[in-house]
């Protein structure tokens, strides 16, 4: 099947398959859309069509990696500790997510709940943290790493509610719809408190984010479903629109971490 590219060239000129993401902006009506034109080439997520995501975001105490997202610089950083449930798993992921322009690199380590206070700390990983060290250490090793290069420290809760399909025919496709962004400042992980508290900032952004997320190429569907749709690609960064929104309220997200304990 023929594929397209977003960007010209770019497939063939790497040495090794690269993943690439692009965001629209569209309304629910053109969500149903979408829906409707993709229908026959993918099928729901396996987490389940819809899912709650929450990120907690960590940054320096100057927020160096949300304002390198403000700036548009080439390359970026995002470093968060996510679950994808209402609450009640032992688990979470923590995630370091490289982007240059839009070739996206993420590294995830599945943590038992029960580490994390002590990694936030500044602990180094221990194999017991996690329930499979010899395929996870090495990208916790990198979010410590990270963690200690620029003292990042929790800042900002992300939730959203994601409706997520892949392609058929084993295409490395991902289609998502995110909708209902909310956000919440907080200085520990702790998704029982978040999901108790009535202080979330609501409304923000447009009504969906749609991302389409694929490996070197995508199916021509794909690009006639951005042509049929008059889909525009744009940025949109969910952490930076977050911290712009609890800033509006008048919280001081940069010195947040002055009373964790």
């Amino acid at each position: 099947m023929k594929s397209e590219t977003l960007h010209s060239g770019a497939a063939s000129a790497a040495a090794v398959a690269q993943r690439f993401e692009a965001k629209y902006l569209i309304s629910e009506m053109v969500a149903q859309r979408v829906r409707d034109h993709i229908r026959p080439f993918v099928v729901p997520d396996k987490h389940g069509q819809e899912y709650p995501v929450t990120s907690i975001y960590l940054d320096s105490p100057g927020l160096a990696l949300y304002l390198s997202s403000v700036r548009g610089e080439e390359r970026r950083q995002k470093l968060r500790i996510r679950t994808y449930t209402g609450g009640g798993e032992t688990t979470c992921f923590f995630e370091v997510k490289h982007r240059f322009n839009q070739i996206v690199k993420k590294e995830r380590a599945v943590v038992y709940n029960t580490a994390v206070d002590s990694l936030l700390y500044g602990d180094m990983p221990l194999p017991e943290m996690l329930p499979n060290p010899e395929q996870d250490m090495q990208a916790l090793y990198s979010f410590c790493r990270m963690r200690d290069a620029i003292d990042a420290s929790p800042r900002v809760v992300v939730r959203y509610m994601r409706e997520a399909y892949l392609g058929k025919a084993e295409e490395p496709l991902r289609i998502t719809f995110d909708r209902a962004l909310t956000c919440l400042p907080s200085t520990r992980f702790d998704p029982a408190a978040w999901m108790a508290s009535p202080h979330w900032n609501d409304g923000m952004g447009p009504p969906i984010v749609m991302e389409l997320k694929f490996t070197d190429t995508y199916p021509c569907w794909v690009g006639d479903l951005i042509q049929r749709m008059e889909l525009r690609q744009e940025s949109f960064a969910k952490y930076v629109v977050c911290v712009d929104a609890l800033r509006e309220e008048g919280v001081r997200v940069s010195g947040m971490m002055e009373g964790f304990a």
